[in-house]
C-alpha cells in the first residue's frame, strides 16, 4: 500500500508463485497453501505493478530487515538491485521504533497492535499486515507530529537511518519472535507441525538456530521432554511470548511426535550466525541514508 500524507492513495495484492515449495508452517500460519499459488504469477511478472507503489516511496515495514532479504533476491532475479531501483529510498522499521518506545520483547506486531489500540481483523497475509503496520507507524508517531512530522524526525524515533542493505551482508534474518526468545534465553510457547502435520504446543527455551544439508534448525530445550531437541524451522507455526513462568512438564504421548538430532550427528551441523543488532549505529551501515 502506498500512503501519501498520512492517506492511502494505492493498494495492490497478489499471490506470488514463489517457485518453491510452501513448507506446512506456512500454510498453517497463513492458510496460503501450495494449490493457492500454483499457476499465480512470479514475483518477475508483477514487478510493473509492485514498482508502482514503490518509486519514490520511504519503505516502512515492521521487522522491515526480514521482508527486505527476501525483496532484495527478488529484486536481483528480476535483473537490478533493489538500491538503483529504490534511488536508495530511506527505510523506516516500527519494531525499532517500538523498542525504543517501550523495551525489547513482545513486539510482534500482533502482540503491539492491540497495545496501541489497533485490532486487525485479519493477520499473516501482506495486505493486511501492511495496513496494520500503517495504523501502528501512525499511533507511534502521533506524540511527535504524526503523519505530518519530517523525515529526519522519523528517523531519529528509531534511532537513526535504516538503508535498504543489511549492515552485515552475512547475517541470518530470523522471524522477530523467534529473533527475541534467543536475545533473551526466555521460556516460549511454541505452536509446531510434527511431522504426521498434528499442532502441538510446548514450552521451549531457544538456544541457537543451525543449518543442516541446507535446513534451518532450532536447537531449543523443550520442557515437555525436559531434554534438549532439535526443531525445523519451516514447521514452527508460531511463536507466543509467556507473561509468567512455566508449569512444570508431565509427559505425554505427544512428545512422542518432535524427533530429536542424534548425538553422533552434532559434527555436521554448522552454526547459522544471527545478527540481532537492529537498533545498531546507523554509522556502520553502508546502505544508510
Amino acid at each position: 500500500m502506498r500512503i501519501e500524507w498520512g492517506q492511502v492513495v494505492a493498494e495492490y495484492q497478489q499471490l506470488i508463485d514463489p517457485q518453491r515449495r510452501i513448507s506446512l508452517g506456512v500454510t498453517a500460519l497463513t492458510g496460503i497453501s501450495q494449490a493457492m499459488v500454483d499457476g499465480q504469477p512470479t514475483f518477475v511478472d508483477q514487478f510493473p505493478a509492485a514498482m508502482q507503489l514503490l518509486k519514490g516511496a520511504i519503505v516502512l515495514g515492521h521487522n522491515v530487515r526480514f521482508d527486505l532479504s527476501f525483496l532484495r533476491k527478488e529484486f536481483r532475479r528480476c535483473g537490478c538491485e533493489i538500491v538503483q531501483a529504490l534511488e536508495d529510498a530511506p527505510v523506516l522499521d516500527t519494531v525499532r521504533i517500538a523498542r525504543r518506545r517501550f523495551g525489547r520483547g513482545g513486539n510482534g506486531l500482533q502482540a503491539l497492535a492491540p497495545r496501541l489500540g489497533v485490532f486487525p481483523s485479519v493477520a499473516h497475509r501482506a495486505l493486511a499486515d501492511a495496513q496494520t503496520t500503517a495504523r501502528v507507524f501512525e499511533k507511534l508517531m502521533e506524540p511527535v507530529g504524526g503523519w505530518g512530522m519530517c523525515l529526519c524526525d522519523a528517523i531519529r524515533e528509531q534511532g537513526g537511518p535504516m538503508g535498504l542493505l543489511p549492515v552485515n551482508p552475512r547475517e541470518s534474518l530470523l522471524p522477530l519472535e523467534l529473533e527475541e526468545a534467543l536475545e533473551q534465553r526466555k521460556p516460549v510457547m511454541m505452536e509446531y507441525l510434527d511431522a504426521r502435520q498434528s499442532r502441538t504446543n510446548r514450552v521451549i527455551e531457544p538456544l541457537h538456530v543451525r543449518r543442516r544439508n541446507g535446513q534451518l534448525m532450532l536447537v531449543a530445550h523443550c520442557h515437555l521432554r525436559g531434554e534438549q531437541r532439535t526443531f525445523k524451522l519451516e514447521r514452527i507455526v508460531q511463536l507466543s511470548r509467556l507473561e509468567s513462568a512455566p508449569a512444570p512438564a508431565i509427559e505425554s504421548a505427544d512428545a512422542q511426535n518432535v524427533q530429536a538430532t542424534d548425538a553422533a550427528d552434532d559434527a555436521a551441523w554448522e552454526q547459522v550466525p544471527v545478527d540481532t543488532a537492529a537498533d545498531r549505529p546507523a554509522e556502520v551501515d553502508p546502505g544508510s541514508v
